[in-house]
């Protein structure tokens, strides 16, 4: 057992320096090309087309369509957390300490909380994109992309997490296994 562990440290050691190593030369090269685009371009404004205006326009009506679906889900989120809770915790009382029914409640109630900032940046987007393609103002062009680039950025850190606590459990899944294994032979 002890060797599992040392290896699972020396693994992660080195998956932890290989990755530094990307990260920092990624970073370096793309600093350096992209500052060097930057200098050698002429200052010039952005000028949208009438196709990427009519792109923009109907990116917004879709990503108004999805916020409103994702409203949707949320308050049914909400509501079956809630039931969740009360139900489970009526339930307990009749089939003993068996807290379940709780614990999902409060893990839907707290997924639809963590639905709700993305479903505001995308409302923020689909709202601004659409007022800037109806008015020509870039303020609000400006303001769109940023609420894009929110969403955006949520959905990556997210992912992110998941992606680790996927590897985490399939490291402790494969440990367990290997434990078992050991210890029935």
């Amino acid at each position: 057992m002890p060797y599992f562990f040392a290896l699972t440290e020396i693994f992660s050691y080195l998956c932890g320096r290989y990755n530094n190593f990307l990260i920092k030369s990624t970073q370096n090269y793309y600093k350096k090309t992209m500052s060097e685009e930057i200098l050698n371009q002429a200052p010039a404004g952005l000028q949208v087309t009438e196709s990427a205006r009519l792109d923009l326009l109907s990116a917004a009506k879709w990503a108004k369509f999805l916020c409103i679906v994702g409203c949707v889900c949320v308050c049914l989120m909400l509501l079956f957390g809630i039931l969740m809770m009360i139900f489970g915790a009526a339930l307990t009382q009749y089939m003993g300490d068996s807290p379940l029914g709780g614990v999902m409640g409060l893990l839907y109630v707290v997924f639809a909380a963590l639905y709700i900032y993305p479903l505001i940046k995308g409302f923020q987007f689909a709202n601004g994109a659409k007022a800037a393609c109806l008015t020509g103002d870039s303020a609000q062009l400006d303001r769109s992309f940023s609420g894009l680039r929110s969403v955006l950025v949520f959905t990556g850190i997210l992912t992110i997490i998941v992606l680790v606590i996927y590897a985490f459990v399939l490291i402790l899944g494969v440990g367990i296994g290997a434990a078992a294994a050991v210890a029935a032979a």
